[in-house]
């Protein structure tokens, strides 16, 4: 099954009934109809769970997930429009309080909503009922009962067979013997080699397997391929069997007996390759087993694996991170392949080093190119090199397959989307981790519960990957914060690869006919042709580099993400409004904005809204009506007026300035209930605040998650006897 449709699938079914259906039927009354909808959907995530378990390659069960999809996320646009619908409701009421816009709310009809709610809810559950009904009358477990459990593919490693070539990696491997032939005081000596899929990790530990030195200095070399299945019985019996011991039994008791009558004296080298398990128990159960068998010093584990997190629990003070390999090594492991030793002809040079840059200092990827390469004109090399390494068509050890045990390794279905929209960013770009997990929100990626917050929660998967290797070279900020990191080129291809059927780019050349129907569409160039209404009806995600496509920007009317950073705009379209389903939207870096349309203002449901580097005058007057936002990011001059009432954006963590103003609901009191705030925050014009009762109404010793603070006083009369400086920083 295409995974990101699968991790979609379950993402959506879970988000779905996981909403309250009391948070709609006590409003609109859609009890019943909701009540057979989710029945529904129980059913589907029952039979959907079967069929991802296994490696379910059938067509029509291709289509099926297909199609549910499609419902799935017609289900999400529904719901969430009702719930727009609530709080546009909400702020009716409360602007019916006011004289002047009382009339403006007399045409409101909530009977002709509920009736096209109710129209749309029923629709849905028909086509949930003919799913169904595609499903059941075969049976589900009798349908799949054809198809093996699906696990992630693994290649079993050995301490014999030779590595193709081994460059670059002199430097590594004998800091490593010197360290296992020294002077050990423990009994374990736990060394863990941290990479990437392809990176290294097991030609490496391979060599210092067999080194001399090594071999000299520890009397038994035992090597065990752990990869999928961590279980201590299962490893011990391994080792028993690498030691070609046999037992009489093959309980642990006896094995334990084997090994301690094999291994008491002596001082041994265990290689544990693949090492995937991330429970510290079981670890802990495995190294006591072997200082059992073993209690005498100098004996010395090597342990490779993926996940920073594994490295952490097996030795949390110290563990090799493995780097890539130079673009001279790269090219010297292309052309002892492609050549075998022989003379490089000088045409060949050029092309052969371009290529070698493309591996990205992966000698997996490096290997993999100089066999393809051997034996080709210079022809072929030119077009071997404009395809690059991840699109080469290779066996079960190609880079994308080595990488892709990573990707199906990933712990939960959200997770696995949050990885393949990585590939929305552009290869080679910084990653900025605020605004990559804001993007993951925007999406439902992220669950919003009591017990954590999307932000908690992104933040644990950005973790994740980034112990996985999928994000490398992350950079901090003064406090040990990650404030952006990068993903290898490699890395980004399967990313790219996996998202494929819901990620497309608009270039110059594209007709109106090449687009596809996908949920994240960027849009390169001015001149590309218009999308058509269905498929624009389809996009969640749009990112234009130039201009807004304004001719048919309404019909784009399901997007949660719209990003026109530096796109060249001199307005914000008023129909932007109609975007109800929007939570994330960035115009940055767009210098001839100065102005924002107050429908922005009707965005009920936006969550990041990035407006740095506009030439704005003002905010709209309405802005403290988006009450979802948790995220602005603006940078105004010191005389920028702050919109009245910004306490009312109660869900705000992001607020990097604030200008206190003389006027009612612009005053510093108005920090006080954002209890949020997090990060960095500006306090500008505080010669505006008067004494230091006044200051306190900011709450600021409240706000724990805020790590910068700066105060700035505006011009001021240093005669002045009415300035309080001191009082009011005591206040603050």
């Amino acid at each position: 099954m295409d995974p990101v449709i699968s991790a979609t699938i379950q993402v959506t079914l879970e988000k779905l009934l996981a909403i309250p259906t009391e948070e709609f039927n006590l409003v609109w009354g859609f009890k019943q109809d909701l009540k057979n909808f989710k029945n529904s959907l129980r059913s589907i995530k029952a039979f959907f769970e079967v069929a991802d378990r296994r490696q379910v390659t059938d067509g029509d069960v291709e289509l099926w997930l297909k199609n549910l999809e499609d419902v799935a996320y017609h289900a999400d646009n529904v719901l969430d429009e009702i719930k727009y619908e609530n709080l546009r409701r909400k702020f009716q009421i409360q602007n019916q309080m006011k004289p002047k816009v009382c009339l403006y709310f007399s045409f409101y009809s909530p009977l002709a909503f509920r009736w096209k709610m109710a129209h749309k809810i029923n629709n849905i559950n028909v086509n949930l009922k003919k799913i169904n009904e595609e499903v059941y009358p075969r049976g589900v477990e009798r349908r799949f009962a054809g198809f093996a459990p699906a696990r992630p593919q693994v290649r079993e490693t050995d301490a014999i067979t030779a590595d193709p070539v081994f460059v670059g990696r002199e430097n590594d491997e004998s800091k490593f013997v010197e360290q296992i032939t020294g002077k050990i005081n423990e009994v374990f000596s736990v060394l863990p080699i941290v990479g990437m899929g392809g990176i290294g990790k097991t030609a490496l530990a391979r060599c210092i397997f067999n080194h001399p030195h090594t071999e000299t200095h520890l009397n038994e070399r035992i090597w065990v391929c752990v990869s999928e299945n961590f279980d201590v019985l299962t490893i011990l019996k391994t080792i028993r069997v690498s030691l070609k011991e046999t037992s009489h039994g093959d309980s642990r008791q006896d094995v334990m007996d084997t090994l301690q009558k094999k291994l008491k004296d002596k001082r041994c080298l265990l290689v544990l390759d693949d090492f995937w398990n991330d429970r510290r128990g079981d670890w802990e159960d495995l190294k006591n087993a072997l200082m059992g068998v073993n209690p005498n010093k100098g004996n010395v584990i090597i342990v490779t694996t993926r996940n920073e997190s594994v490295a952490s629990i097996v030795n949390p003070h110290n563990w090799y991170n493995l780097e890539k390999l130079s673009e001279d090594d790269c090219w010297s492991i292309i052309k002892a392949k492609a050549f075998e030793g022989g003379d490089v002809p000088e045409h060949f040079q050029t092309i052969g080093k371009a290529i070698a840059q493309q591996c990205r200092g992966s000698p997996l990827a490096s290997n993999m190119m100089g066999a393809v390469l051997r034996g080709k004109k210079i022809e072929e090399w030119i077009s071997i090199q404009e395809i690059g390494p991840s699109n080469i068509e290779g066996d079960q050890n190609s880079v994308k397959q080595v990488l892709k045990i990573s990707f199906d390794r990933l712990p939960s279905s959200s997770l696995k989307e949050c990885f393949a929209y990585c590939s929305i960013i552009p290869k080679d770009e910084v990653i900025r981790r605020e605004w990559l997990i804001q993007l993951w929100m925007a999406q439902g990626f992220l669950t919003d519960n009591q017990g954590s917050d999307m932000e908690t929660e992104g933040n644990k998967f950005f973790s994740i990957l980034l112990q996985s290797s999928f994000l490398q070279e992350p950079e901090k900020d003064k406090y040990g914060n990650i404030e952006c990191c990068k993903m290898h080129d490699l890395v980004h291809d399967l990313s790219c690869s996996v998202s494929k059927s819901k990620m497309f780019t608009i270039a110059k050349d594209h007709t109106r006919d090449d687009i596809p129907q996908v949920r994240h569409l960027t849009i390169l160039e001015e001149s590309a042709s218009e999308i058509t209404k269905e498929k624009a009806s389809y996009v969640r995600t749009l990112v234009s580099k130039n201009s807004v496509p304004c001719k048919n920007f309404p019909d784009f009317k399901h997007l949660r993400t719209l990003v026109l950073c530096d796109a060249k705009i001199e307005d914000c379209p008023t129909s932007i409004g109609n975007l109800i389903h929007l939570r994330c939207l960035d115009v940055s870096y767009n210098y001839d904005i100065t102005k924002l349309p107050g429908s922005i203002c009707k965005l009920y449901n936006l969550q990041t809204f990035n407006i740095i580097d506009c030439s704005l005058k003002q905010l709209p007057e309405k802005i403290q009506d988006l009450t979802s936002l948790r995220h602005l990011y603006f940078c105004p001059k010191e005389d920028f007026p702050m919109p009245p009432h910004i306490r009312r954006l109660s869900c705000l963590q992001t607020l990097q300035f604030f200008n206190v103003g003389d006027k009612e609901g612009c005053q510093i009191e108005e920090l006080g209930r954002l209890k949020n705030l997090r990060g960095k925050i500006v306090i500008r014009n505080l010669e505006l605040v008067n004494n230091k009762e006044e200051a306190k109404k900011a709450n600021l010793d409240g706000k724990t998650n805020i790590i910068e603070l700066k105060f700035c006083w505006g011009d001021i009369d240093v005669f002045e006897s009415n300035i309080h400086d001191e009082s009011v920083l005591k206040g603050l």
